[in-house]
């Protein structure tokens, strides 16, 4: 499972382009994205790329704000639209979604987190951390 870590600025040049990056890791395996945007609306181009790339699977968006005692129970909401198949976005402020991003790769045992940045070509992916693999005894 993939965690990505996407903040509204750094997708904003290109959303279609980093919606195709995420559509092709949604096509191997589970993926939450994490999206860091200061706007009160859930409705942003990212999201509707990334619905319009995933046709065949239900993109879930909802909004997690960084409050004590909250996390458990938003993490268990994310964990069972992954279990059912969905691709969830979680919508935060953009202060607090590296904050949220790695509690919930924590929560949800995830194998590696991955950022989108901006970049001089328009946006993309980089590897923040990996699970590391177990030691064979």
């Amino acid at each position: 499972m993939t965690v990505a870590a996407v903040r509204e600025t750094d997708a904003a040049g290109r959303p279609e382009t980093v919606a195709a990056q995420l559509a092709a890791l949604a096509a191997g395996q589970e993926l939450l994205v994490v999206f860091g945007s200061n706007a009160r609306s859930v409705q942003h181009a990212l999201i509707a790329d990334l619905r319009a790339h995933l046709h065949d699977r239900e993109v879930t968006v909802m909004r997690i704000r960084h409050r004590h005692g909250a996390l458990p129970q938003n993490a268990a909401t994310v964990e069972s639209l992954l279990d059912a198949g969905t691709v969830p976005v979680v919508v935060t402020p953009a202060t607090t979604m590296p904050h949220i991003a790695a509690e919930l790769a924590s929560y949800l045992r995830a194998d590696r987190v991955l950022r989108v940045l901006h970049t001089a070509a328009g946006a993309d992916l980089f590897q923040v951390w990996q699970r590391p693999e177990p030691a064979l005894n």
